[in-house]
């Protein structure tokens, strides 16, 4: 499967109402993407654009449902994190980022080779001199992350197994001549904090489900391991590695699938903030799983107070119905 991933709003401070900043992520089975591309490419020569870009602040809200009509027949999902800046303060998110610093390193010891400990280290200073607004975005994308590999292996091991033997990453770069240092320093915690909380939130599997091109994916856990596991007895665990770095990179050019998850998540945001008609976003459901909770993941790095308004609400609660069922109809 091939997943664009990109980001709408600011994750930095605000004395607004609301604050809203999201990541989301677009996920089209490898055996749609031809026709997906095919027909997003006839629309796209009547869509407005930008230095020869798709941008969906510029859509109409008639140009963004059409773009999730052909998103919604080709089998495409769509995965939403999203954080409310409103509802933060300055000292949650600095007690919050201060954990993951010490996080970093607090497995270190004289066994791990000097080189090893250096880059490790370098990695903690680094994340250290990161801007709080950037901190932010990395918490959310990597919680976008383990929500993709989540459901989409859910929902595909029962319609397309195949499309479960690859998952190709693609995210949006900011920077058209260079990988930013933040980029950078992603890349390279992005596995290992992925992999951390495969072990403490163990992904769950449907019986009904074909896992055989899914199975390259799982390895034995050893046994250092085991006492960081939720279930000490668990035989084998999620390879974040091999799912996340065999394709994995950082593109800046006009590609039809980040253009295209530029325009879902450009319209989510718009949707909970008010400034978009409901035209225009009451479709993208279609494109999201159903759960139990909302479709649109809200996570906080900080308790947000009680007597905190939240204008958005009837949007979060109409995410929350019209969803893809995770069971095919087969086994229902």
């Amino acid at each position: 499967m091939l997943i664009f991933i990109d980001e709408s709003g600011s994750f930095a401070y605000t004395s607004r109402p609301i604050g809203i900043a999201l990541v989301g992520a677009l996920i089209i089975p490898e055996g749609r993407i031809e026709q997906v591309i095919k027909k997003y490419n006839a629309l796209r020569a009547r869509l407005p654009m930008q230095d020869g870009e798709v941008k969906g602040r510029m859509l109409s809200e008639a140009d963004i449902d059409r773009v999730v009509a052909i998103l919604v027949r080709n089998e495409a999902l769509f995965e939403v994190v999203a954080v409310d800046m409103a509802v933060h303060s300055l000292d949650g998110v600095e007690a919050h980022k201060k954990a993951q610093e010490n996080a970093i390193t607090n497995n270190l010891s004289n066994e791990h080779h000097p080189k090893v400990a250096e880059q490790i280290w370098d990695l903690r200073r680094r994340l250290e001199l990161m801007p709080h607004q950037l901190y932010i975005q990395s918490v959310s994308t990597f919680e976008l992350i383990l929500t993709v590999v989540k459901f989409s292996t859910l929902y595909f091991s029962q319609r397309r197994p195949e499309t479960l033997g690859q998952f190709q990453w693609v995210i949006d770069s900011k920077n058209k001549d260079c990988m930013t240092d933040w980029e950078d320093w992603w890349s390279y915690t992005v596995m290992p904090a992925t992999q951390s909380k495969s072990f403490r939130e163990p992904m769950g599997k449907l019986v009904e489900g074909d896992y055989s091109y899914f199975q390259r994916f799982e390895s034995a856990i050893p046994e250092y391991l085991r006492p960081h596991l939720k279930n000490p007895e668990a035989k084998s665990g999620l390879d974040a590695k091999k799912i996340i770095t065999e394709s994995f990179r950082f593109s800046s050019n006009p590609e039809p699938g980040l253009e295209m998850v530029d325009i879902l998540t450009n319209a989510t945001r718009r949707a909970l903030v008010g400034n978009l008609g409901k035209h225009g976003w009451a479709n993208i459901p279609r494109l999201m799983i159903h759960r139990k909770s909302h479709y649109i993941n809200m996570i906080s790095l900080a308790d947000a107070p009680k007597s905190h308004h939240y204008p958005y609400m009837s949007v979060l609660n109409y995410f929350s119905q019209g969803g893809k069922e995770i069971l095919a109809p087969r086994f229902r």
